[in-house]
């Protein structure tokens, strides 16, 4: 693989992470699309998620260093583990699934097609009053459990988080930034499992792999922090649902250029 091909993807982890658009659908047909493409493995796919997760640690580090010393920060991290163990309730028992979906692109575009219509729902939820303090630990289950869906290429984990999260009472903005917050354990979980299934290749893989994934893991990183200034944004304007205008279309076009296909 390429260091360009590697920065290719990088940027559209990055910007698909956070944007409601689906980035395991996006990476799965942009694999499909890119001329004499080889999946490069799970450890770079990992690392492109390192790169995401770095880009919510930054977005979010002077947040961070008040909750580190606060009664606030600890029970945020309560939600948040309550939170993440609710998605592995789903997750996993769908993962095979999920799996076998990479390989069918007409699942991936009908999953896009789901991502739409909830974004676009979106423009009817004005949110609520919740905020930070005001977050319930059944509201962060039901945020976890939307998010374990996610797991299927082509559903937006940050679509389906950040509506099911406007749906139960929270307010905008922190519907949002408690999307991105949730998403940190559960993108880092999946990037410890795949570096460790894979650890003995690791042991073999040459230079030019390392630079590949590294600089994958920072154009991700740099794209996903752009990601998130604009979901705020989008959110705060109440112009997120238009999102949908781009995820229904190529949903549409997936599922027409793909049917039929084994």
């Amino acid at each position: 693989m390429s260091l360009g091909i590697a920065v290719l993807l990088g940027v559209i982890q990055g910007l698909t992470e956070f944007l409601p658009v689906s980035s395991s659908g996006h990476l799965a047909l942009a694999q499909m699309v890119i001329p004499g493409f080889s999946q490069p493995g799970v450890v770079f796919d990992a690392m492109l998620h390192v790169g995401t997760a770095g880009a919510v640690i930054w977005f979010e580090r002077r947040e961070i260093r008040r909750w580190l010393t606060s009664t606030s920060g600890r029970r945020l991290v309560g939600l948040l583990i309550l939170g993440t163990l609710a998605t592995a309730v789903v997750a996993f028992p769908i993962k095979s699934v999920a799996e076998a979906a990479f390989l069918r692109p007409v699942w991936v575009g009908f999953a896009l097609l789901v991502t739409g219509l909830v974004v676009a729902a979106t423009k009817w939820m004005s949110g609520g009053p919740r905020d930070e303090a005001g977050t319930t630990w059944r509201q962060a289950m039901l945020i976890g459990l939307v998010q374990g869906m996610a797991v299927f290429p082509g559903l937006s984990r940050s679509g389906l988080t950040i509506s099911s999260a406007l749906g139960a009472g929270l307010d905008r903005s922190w519907a949002a930034r408690f999307s991105f917050l949730l998403g940190v354990p559960a993108i880092a979980g999946v990037a410890v499992l795949e570096v460790f299934d894979e650890r003995h290749a690791l042991a073999a893989a040459g230079f030019g792999y390392w630079s590949a994934c590294l600089i994958g893991a920072v154009a991700a990183g740099l794209a996903g922090y752009l990601a998130l200034t604009i979901v705020i944004k989008t959110l705060s304007s109440r112009v997120f649902h238009r999102f949908s205008w781009y995820c229904v279309p190529l949903g549409l076009v997936v599922i027409v250029l793909t049917w039929g296909q084994p």
